[in-house]
């Protein structure tokens, strides 16, 4: 299941796709809203980049499919699937070969030419085997000595390097001497299998003494080569360029790919020393609700910050990285959880803190995914109308509320006039909205808690519906992953406090 962090932006984008983007007599989506539609599109896709890659499928699954006008689902279907081959997240490929198999060459949607479709095909064919979390396809080759040797499936209990290059490639002649020097220095007990994909093997053997010559005691080193190509490793592992790397896990499967020197030493360093982590299970849950109380909210953030330093203090001061990965992840994933706002104030202290500003913790490609993504997005979302900060002056309907009348109107909402003011944004429908609204009702029709008090409602299911660009702006303006979001601001406008509760 997917978090319901990107839950109002795939709204706004669906608001988009359902709301007439071709005009009356036209054949193309109107050029203006499909631009609209691109950009919310963009921001929804690099907002989920942090669920796992078949939540991902999922979600683009039914993005295309919510879109019933022909030419809008052809534009949405080609846009998310460039957005997906061109991405430079490992293993976003997935994503790719799973949108072309089941809306392209199926015919569901269009590419532009025969040609398109062409290319299409032979990317996903040249990917599918060699994803991430595929098995490693077997590769029977020859040795520089003649041999014949079977590289996959390995017995060996180690991590192997399958790494592709060709002589006369200028990129591989630098990854190369950047990967031998890596391994020499690191000494890491993997093996290391290098493919020449010439037919030169005098070329081969100068290349070999030239930049490829690994000393490293626990590194093994084969060099093979297929001047013939009958292991058929081009398409096993989209070898259409060079260089290309992998990295396999001692169970056989594929955990990294398309690497450099940088991005494999960064994965040997991981894999063979930091633990792969996951995040916010029910245990760490209980942990937390009995350090803050079930059902209980802190007074202010300092309770949230304390618990925060107090796991640095134990663990990174003490050289236990793993355990204070473990704990922060886990206090990331249950802060951002909450509504409350001495939990979202504290969430970015330890968002500012402990994971943005300590990428050398938060060094792999796992971390990335589970937790500095979430992070930034929360960074993101936590930016908007800060304390301190002044509101918008944007016009939006909503229904003003005073102790002495109640009615509808448009307010910029820098300017909504008491000496204090709420602005509550809610959803129909929604349980918790209802209930801060009859708290905030009974608030307003006592005179003396009222005094000096406005209230301004704002429907967002109404003005997504009736006005998607004004949705659009609120969502860019504000926090509306989860409603209500009440902000209290003063006379001049400025945000006091926000995620408050009536």
């Amino acid at each position: 299941m997917m978090s319901r962090l990107p839950a109002y932006l795939l709204a706004l984008v669906l608001v988009f796709l359902s709301s007439g983007l071709v005009a009356s007599a036209a054949t193309q989506p109107d050029s203006l809203k499909m631009a609209a539609l691109d950009e919310k599109l963009m921001e929804y896709l690099t907002a989920i980049r942090h669920e796992s890659f078949d939540v991902q499928k999922q979600e683009c699954d039914f993005l295309i499919g919510s879109s019933e006008d022909p030419s809008v689902r052809t534009a949405v279907a080609r846009k998310i699937l460039n957005s997906y081959m061109e991405s430079p997240v490992m293993g976003a490929e997935a994503v790719a070969v799973h949108l072309i198999d089941k809306w392209f060459s199926t015919g569901a949607v269009k590419l532009p030419s025969e040609i398109d479709l062409l290319n299409a095909r032979i990317y996903a064919d040249f990917n599918r085997q060699s994803l991430l979390g595929c098995t490693a396809p077997d590769l029977q080759i020859e040795t520089f000595d003649g041999e014949q040797k079977t590289v996959f499936p390995d017995s060996s209990g180690r991590y192997s390097v399958l790494y592709f290059y060709d002589a006369d490639c200028a990129k591989c002649k630098i990854q190369s001497i950047l990967i031998r020097n890596l391994l020499d220095a690191e000494n890491h007990p993997v093996n290391f299998y290098a493919v020449y994909t010439g037919d030169d093997r005098q070329e081969w053997k100068d290349y070999i003494d030239g930049r490829l010559m690994i000393t490293a005691e626990k590194t093994s080193v084969q060099h093979l080569w297929d001047p013939q190509v009958e292991s058929d490793y081009q398409r096993k592992y989209g070898v259409i360029q060079t260089p290309r790397m992998f990295l396999v896990s001692p169970e056989g499967v594929i955990v990294g790919r398309g690497l450099d020197a940088k991005a494999l030493s960064d994965m040997l360093e991981r894999v063979l020393s930091d633990k792969i982590l996951n995040y916010g299970g029910a245990e760490s849950v209980a942990l937390f609700d009995m350090v803050f109380g079930k059902d209980a909210v802190p007074g202010d953030k300092s309770e949230v910050v304390s618990v925060a330093d107090h796991i640095a203090e134990s663990t990174l001061k003490k050289g236990e990285t793993d355990m204070f990965r473990q704990l922060m992840g886990d206090l990331l994933y249950y802060l951002s959880s909450k509504r409350q706002e001495p939990f979202k104030e504290g969430l970015d202290h330890v968002v500012d803190e402990y994971i943005l500003s300590r990428p050398s913790v938060w060094r792999s490609q796992d971390d990335s995914l589970k937790i500095v993504g979430m992070a930034q997005v929360m960074d993101d979302l936590l930016s908007k109308a800060a304390p301190g900060t002044a509101m918008p002056s944007v016009k939006v309907p909503g229904e003003l509320i005073t102790f002495k009348k109640d009615k509808m109107t448009e307010k910029a909402l820098d300017k909504i006039g008491g000496k204090r003011n709420y602005i509550m944004f809610f959803a129909e429908g929604c349980n918790v909205c209802a209930a801060e609204k009859q708290a905030m009702r009974a608030m307003m029709s006592d005179k003396a808690a009222s005094k000096g008090v406005n209230v301004f409602l704002v429907n967002v299911d109404e003005i997504l519906a009736s006005r998607p660009e004004l949705a659009s702006d609120l969502f860019d303006l504000f926090d509306l992953t989860s409603l209500p979001f009440i902000i209290e601001t003063d006379s001049k406008g400025i945000v006091v406090r926000r995620y408050i509760s009536f």
